[in-house]
């Protein structure tokens, strides 16, 4: 059975009691005000832990803003052709259990008589629009506006209160008032509905209920066949649950923060409890579907690694298909922080020369200090012995550090490495090179020596025999 055919059938029983006690004078109960002390938790902030926006059909919106909840219905909404309705409104993640009273306050914005529109504050077993009220009612106390005479019912009271109970529509109440407050009681396995007048609650009409868990809810709604196609906006706030016990989905995750790949648990509680056994919770990360946990009395627990994501805040979502109870927690990604080193030492040097030994240091491109940078720097001769260079901070992340080669060497290949620490981060460790060679004149000093001697001796054989030839070194002749 479809919505139309449920809502025709409405109808059909409206016309049965405003033929009966639909239409009879309502009775002016004398309640007390409600005990501002036993408020729960729901609150009346309407915030996104706590409610859950409801819609179906399209053009139907809804907006929770300063602690008040606008429904916008504009003329051309239609309804969802598969559930022959179309609406908006909040449902709370929060299931009531056992015995309840609670109250909400409406104002119709923009409303035009006989527009089609229900407003109401309802208590169903899952959010408002999973219901199929041909089946199962949405045990709400109304205020309701007729629309089309082509509905059947023209001879009912276009602007009314009245109740959707297990026994069907009842207590039709004609009125005029644009603002007031709903309030619904469930008492053992009865539910009464009131109105506010002149700050007395008027009992509209006491009704069979259900007694099973149920969510709150605060919407408007219509069907296309009554509605008159005119803008219509409603808004309600003050709610507030006078008594009941509410019992809100959580998820509680540890940790709350970290880098990519951290390891988190989320634990879920104040779920539905299934009378059919365990359930299935479904878990999300912004919208990505991580797995399911199997709820076993309303809690349940499921372990996760972050996923790659931008740093900033994001929301773990734990959903209960069944009902559509779920619950929301963020997690905050942090930026992986990375420490990185570079050395600079130039490449070649002599003996009796002095290195400077230049460090940069950042943590994820930003420069460090020695405050919070632990640096120290190992030098390693070409023998294998090795000494501790010391460097200080000259800025902007670099680090300088100074060491005198004795002019004995020994020469060969010198390296450096630098080891950085910051807390909470890996270290980092990098290696620079450089060389220390003898001058050209030191290394060349005994192949001069010789050559110098060798070209000597070779100069003094040449003129020995150019004086030879010219007879530098003959003996004076005799007389003859």
């Amino acid at each position: 059975m479809n919505r139309r055919v449920g809502a025709i059938i409405l109808i059909t029983v409206s016309l049965v009691v405003a033929l009966g006690i639909g239409l009879a004078k309502p009775t002016i109960t004398k309640l007390s005000p409600p005990s501002q002390g036993q408020v729960a938790s729901l609150g009346d902030n309407f915030n996104s832990s706590l409610w859950i926006a409801t819609k179906a059909g399209s053009g139907a919106s809804v907006i929770a803003t300063n602690r008040t909840v606008q429904v916008s219905i504009p003329a051309n909404s239609a309804n969802d052709p598969s559930l022959g309705i179309f609406g908006a409104g909040l449902s709370s993640r929060c299931t009531v259990s056992g015995d309840f009273d609670v109250q909400v306050g409406f104002r119709l914005v923009n409303w035009t008589f006989s527009n089609g529109v229900r407003v109401g504050l309802a208590s169903t077993p899952g959010p408002f629009f999973t219901s199929d009220f041909s089946v199962t009612p949405p045990f709400a106390v109304e205020r309701i506006s007729f629309g089309s005479a082509a509905d059947g019912s023209p001879s009912l009271p276009r602007e009314a209160y009245l109740t959707h109970f297990s026994d069907g529509v009842q207590g039709i109440t004609a009125t005029s008032d644009v603002s007031g407050s709903l309030r619904l009681v469930r008492s053992g396995g009865f539910a009464t509905g009131y109105y506010l007048s002149s700050g007395n609650w008027v009992m509209i009409h006491t009704g069979p209920t259900i007694s099973q868990d149920v969510h709150l809810n605060i919407v408007a709604w219509s069907h296309d066949f009554v509605f008159t196609h005119t803008f219509v906006k409603v808004a309600f706030d003050n709610f507030t649950l006078n008594k009941g016990s509410a019992a809100c989905p959580a998820l509680t995750l540890s940790p709350t923060r970290g880098p990519l790949g951290t390891k988190v648990v989320v634990q879920g509680s104040g779920f539905p409890v299934s009378p059919f056994g365990p359930g299935t919770i479904m878990v999300d990360f912004d919208d990505m579907l991580l797995g399911f946990a199997t709820d076993t009395n309303g809690t349940f627990s499921f372990a996760f690694n972050i996923p790659d994501a931008q740093p900033g805040p994001h929301l773990v979502k734990a959903l209960d298909e069944l009902t559509g109870t779920s619950a929301v927690a963020s997690f905050q990604v942090t930026q992986v922080n990375s420490l990185a080193l570079s050395v600079d030492v130039g490449t070649l040097y002599f003996p009796g020369d002095t290195v400077a030994i230049y460090t940069l240091a950042t943590l994820s491109g930003t420069p460090l200090n020695s405050t919070s940078l632990q640096l120290l720097l190992t030098l390693t001769r070409p023998d294998g012995s090795n000494i501790t260079v010391v460097s200080s901070s000259i800025g902007g992340g670099l680090f300088k550090g100074t060491y005198a080669i004795p002019k004995t060497g020994p020469v060969g290949t010198y390296s450096v490495v630098a080891r950085g620490h910051v807390a909470n981060v890996q270290d980092f460790a990098a290696l620079a090179t450089f060389e220390v060679k003898l001058t050209w004149l030191s290394a060349q000093g005994p192949a001069l020596t010789t050559a110098a001697v060798a070209t000597v001796l070779t100069g003094l054989v040449v003129l020995g025999t150019i004086g030879w030839r010219k007879s530098f070194f003959r003996t004076k002749p005799t007389d003859e």
